[in-house]
């Protein structure tokens, strides 16, 4: 009962976490389903509204520009041209209205974000020129209301002035038949009082005169009065301040498109995807180039080594170790093959073999045994770097065979390299465990250094140990040694090259074909090596073709460059 009640719980678990695991997709889902709409519509409406509250900008600067330089220039103009410019506005007006009115908002915003940002972009536009027009407008009618104020105002002065004019004329001639009536009645005396003498009907012909001229100079003064009251009473006419617009008024005419930028702006503001979307944006064309520089780059080098340096380098004289020692070399094998997992190395009384320790695998009785420190104390670095270090000296006092075999490495096979008296060959320090030779005569080992040409500096390996016989190398190759003449021309690859005669030709030739070679399937370089009775040393399965061999490390292909550079 308790192992079932465990399997039921822990079925529930497992199930209850598929569940957890299944919602949280789900609200992954409808977040990021959420957060990718929200991207889409601020990409595709941000743009076309900053451009379009851009062009607003411009167009109400180049309208306001218009607009007040056109007003400077009606300033001075009359009432007919007042008149017609005032008209032409009224209708500019009514059609920009009805085009306003044709085109509603609410159709662009079912058509798409873009149409709908055309489209207030458009509707600002048509609000903003017919507010500029309505400007202008109250700005003709204030100067037309002016120049009828002022002909108005004009009218009248020249009323008064006839008034006054009139009334002077009146009051003149009362003077006159009020001093003609002073004169008469002072020459009549008493004379003029009696009604039967001329006189008195004179004086009474003047008082009748005097009394119409009085009434009459009473109307005038009354209508001079009255007309200069009514010409007080008129409003003072100053002429309207230089024409302006109104810039609060043209701003509200792109509310709604301000509007629908902030309310697109705050959703950026508040979209994390947009921010990191805008973050990465600069970074794609830049990281695309990258990523196309990363393949082309290395094509592109690859071409210029295949097509101009190698086929440079083949037109170079090859390189010449040794000039050819008198000594015969030894005859080829039977067989290319010269390695095995084994070899029997004959020790003839008064012999030396030196051998790493995990090569040695037997050796007989009564066998002098010793341990050198280092095969070369002359070249102390390439000894370490070579691994020939520590080695195991074996001195035979009688005939002796010794087995020698790679112990720690299973792939690896042993050969035994005989060389002839004056014979001189070149091999690598990495191929090499093992030398026999006479007591007391050690091999010469010496050091070229071929820096002056183009094959070495295309292959790294600067400098080349030659070894001069007589002496038996013992080398050693990944899945066996094969030993071949160089005859007229033989190519071999160069992770596989142990070592070649110091009279040989070697040069360095171009692998064919390109494309292996662009794809990185095989080396830009292969071995070349020609010359009569000169022959080359090779393992059958480079050491770098194996999978657990490779160098990954940066650090590690310097160090190999370096020791190759040195023939290590």
């Amino acid at each position: 009962m308790a192992q079932l009640l465990a399997i039921l719980l822990r079925s529930f678990g497992r199930n209850l976490l598929v569940f957890a695991a299944i919602v949280l997709v789900l609200a992954s889902g409808h977040w990021l389903r959420g957060e990718w709409a929200s991207i889409q519509h601020i990409v595709a409406e941000l743009p076309a509204l900053r451009q379009a509250q851009a062009g607003f900008d411009g167009r109400r600067a180049a309208l306001a520009r218009t607009a007040e330089e056109e007003m400077r220039r009606l300033s001075g103009a009359g009432l007919t041209q007042l008149d017609a410019r005032i008209a032409v506005l009224d209708a500019e007006i009514a059609q920009l209205q009805r085009a306003q009115q044709a085109t509603p908002v609410l159709g662009a915003a079912l058509a798409g974000r873009d149409a709908l940002a055309q489209r207030l972009a458009r509707s600002a536009l048509r609000d903003l020129e017919i507010d500029v027009r309505r400007q202008q407008k109250a700005h003709l009618v204030a100067l037309r209301a002016r120049l009828d104020a002022l002909a108005n105002r004009q009218a009248a002065l020249d009323r008064l002035e006839r008034l006054r004019r009139e009334h002077a004329a009146v009051y003149a001639t009362l003077r006159d038949k009020m001093a003609r009536r002073a004169r008469l009645e002072a020459a009549a005396g008493p004379w003029g009082r009696l009604f039967f003498t001329g006189s008195y009907r004179e004086l009474q012909a003047l008082d009748a005169q005097i009394g119409q001229l009085r009434a009459r100079n009473e109307t005038a003064h009354r209508a001079f009065v009255a007309q200069r009251a009514l010409l007080d009473g008129l409003p003072s006419v100053s002429a309207p301040g230089a024409f302006h617009l109104d810039r609060q008024a043209l701003d509200a005419a792109a509310a709604p498109l301000r509007e629908r930028l902030r309310e697109v702006e705050q959703l950026a503001g508040t979209s994390g995807a947009w921010r990191a979307w805008q973050v990465l944006r600069p970074l794609l064309l830049p990281a695309l180039a990258v990523l196309v520089a990363w393949w082309l780059v290395p094509a592109a080098m690859r071409a210029l080594f295949y097509f101009v340096l190698a086929p440079l380098a083949a037109r170079r004289p090859p390189i010449v170790i040794a000039a050819r020692g008198p000594g015969l070399p030894a005859a080829l094998p039977a067989t290319p093959r010269i390695s095995a997992v084994s070899q029997r190395v004959s020790l003839a009384p008064g012999d030396e073999l030196l051998i790493r320790p995990d090569y040695c695998q037997s050796q007989p009785a009564g066998v002098a045994i010793a341990t050198r420190l280092l095969f070369d104390w002359r070249r102390p670095l390439s000894s370490l770097a070579a691994r020939l270090w520590m080695l195991k000296r074996l001195r035979a006092a009688a005939p002796a065979e010794v087995v020698v075999s790679p112990t720690g490495d299973p792939l690896d096979e042993v050969a035994l390299l005989e060389l002839a008296p004056g014979e001189s060959y070149v091999l690598q320090p990495r191929g090499l465990v093992g030398m026999v030779h006479r007591a007391g005569r050690r091999p010469a080992i010496r050091s070229h250094w071929r820096l002056g040409s183009l094959h070495a500096w295309l292959t790294l390996q600067l400098r080349y140990l030659a070894f001069e016989g007589p002496a038996t190398l013992v080398v050693k190759g990944c899945r066996g040694v094969r030993l071949e003449g160089a005859g007229a021309g033989r190519t071999v690859s160069q992770d596989a090259t142990l070592g070649f005669s110091a009279h040989a030709r070697y040069t360095t030739v171009r692998a064919e074909p390109f494309l292996p070679y662009l794809l990185g399937r095989q080396a830009l370089l292969q071995d070349s090596f020609a010359g009569p009775d000169a022959r080359f040393l090779y393992e059958e399965v480079p050491r770098s073709a194996q999978a657990g061999r490779r160098r990954g490390n940066p650090l590690e292909r310097l160090l190999d460059a370096g020791l190759k550079a040195f023939g290590i």
